[in-house]
């Protein structure tokens, strides 16, 4: 069995050393690795193989007691060897030629994961400026749906789930309510945005918002934050933006709205 695994190191002498050895003690393989060093952690990426009866259950295990965090773990094949570089090389080539596969291209490199390391966030940021400047070029906007086919929203009575099979990419809660208005949050996993999923969680958890009787959706983001304003237009919403010592306060009405949800039926 083959599996991709990924984890969080501490940045000391010996930490990679001891998950080779557990690996090696257990029969499991290290067939491919790269790392990510971030500020007193390393992210490991790895592709294994096991013994056939084993689970990915069991290599999470394993890796844990190994001193990993934040374990992931997913199935995955041969193809999982190939040189990182040279993977991103090959999916900016598909992306010049068809912007549209940014999407598909992501799930591949990235396995549709919501936390990236600080190098994979810039590898996603220069591959979606590719797609804008291949659209440009050719003169035709972004896709509607970010990928329709591979994105997948899931409602309950207070959050939207924006999925890619069982990974979260994005996702909108509703929090605190006060008089006739809500604080909620919106967020969406770097290498994903700029597709259309803000878009699509603000729409959803707005109609949320309406169906338990709010009128205005409140959110705070980081006063750098860029995209407050394009999610706005996207959607179709209007919206008042006021810089505070917390940041950017964002207030939008639900004027108009449709509920939805389990509560908008009843």
């Amino acid at each position: 069995m083959f599996y991709r695994v990924r984890t969080r190191l501490t940045d000391t002498p010996g930490a990679l050393a001891m998950l080779a050895q557990h690996c090696g003690n257990a029969g499991v393989n290290i067939l491919a690795l790269q790392i990510y060093p971030e500020l007193g952690a390393v992210t490991d990426d790895l592709v294994v193989e096991t013994p056939d009866s084993w689970t990915a259950a069991a290599v999470v295990e394993l890796v844990s007691g190994a001193g990993g965090d934040e374990v992931s773990v997913v199935p995955c094949a041969t193809h999982d060897l190939v040189d990182q570089p040279t993977a991103w090389l090959k999916a900016a080539q598909a992306v010049l030629e068809d912007p549209d596969s940014l999407p598909a291209e992501l799930t591949g490199l990235l396995g549709a994961r919501v936390s990236w390391s600080a190098t994979e966030q810039v590898r996603a940021a220069a591959l979606a400026e590719f797609a804008d400047r291949a659209r440009s070029a050719a003169g035709s906007p972004p896709a509607s749906a970010a990928g329709s086919a591979v994105v997948e929203y899931e409602l309950t009575e207070e959050s939207v789930l924006a999925k890619i099979g069982p990974h979260v990419v994005g996702a909108a809660r509703l929090h605190a309510f006060v008089d006739d208005g809500v604080e909620a949050s919106l967020e969406v996993a770097p290498a994903w945005r700029r597709l259309g999923i803000g878009r699509q969680l603000l729409r959803q958890v707005s109609g949320l918002a309406a169906a338990r009787g709010a009128s205005e959706l409140t959110m705070l983001a980081p006063p750098t934050e860029e995209g407050v304003v394009p999610v706005l237009a996207a959607a179709g919403m209007r919206g008042r933006i006021r810089l505070t010592e917390m940041g950017l306060t964002v207030h939008v009405s639900l004027a108009g709205v449709r509920p939805i949800g389990h509560l908008a039926a009843r």
